[in-house]
């Protein structure tokens, strides 16, 4: 009897794990800020998303590229990852708590500081940036799903590889 519940908590474990594999976390948006789009376009669709449009992708001075991933109970996770010269900022709009879950966890050994003004939490992160946070009600009203909105502006220290 050990054994088989044990075996089912590895199996949940594994699943559990494989499902956060597609979700963005700090090491992801770390990787996606030092990079150029070339590299992020590949990582990105790497990890399940689908590209929605490119737009000057190759140039050398802006560009954009935005990508969504649907996941199981009709969540969704749309990210816009946009070059500005040699920075990089990167939007996040989810309906997907477990999203905001992991960047929140995933950044908590590297908060610099964290301050709160008119419901927008920001985080300042180290070898990231800031991390701007904000959480609305869902259109239609929806009492178990929220927007969530994540923006991160890369540090001005921080600029992209080639």
């Amino acid at each position: 009897m050990r054994r088989i519940l044990a075996i089912s908590m590895f199996c949940l474990t594994a699943l559990a794990c494989k499902a956060q594999q597609k979700l963005i976390s700090y090491d992801d948006m770390v990787y996606l800020i030092t990079n150029n789009l070339q590299h992020d376009d590949q990582f990105m669709l790497s990890k399940g998303y689908i590209s929605k449009n490119k737009k000057a992708i190759g140039t050398k001075t802006t560009g954009s590229i935005k990508y969504e991933l649907s996941l199981p109970g009709g969540s969704t996770s749309e990210v816009e990852i946009r070059a500005d010269g040699r920075r990089v900022y990167i939007y996040i709009a989810t309906d997907e708590i477990q999203q905001v879950n992991l960047v929140i966890n995933s950044i908590e050994p590297f908060v610099l500081s964290k301050d709160e003004s008119s419901g927008i939490l920001n985080y300042k992160v180290k070898d990231l940036g800031n991390i701007y946070y904000t959480s609305t009600d869902k259109m239609p009203y929806n009492p178990i799903k929220r927007d969530h909105d994540i923006r991160i502006v890369s540090d001005k220290a921080i600029t992209t590889y080639n």
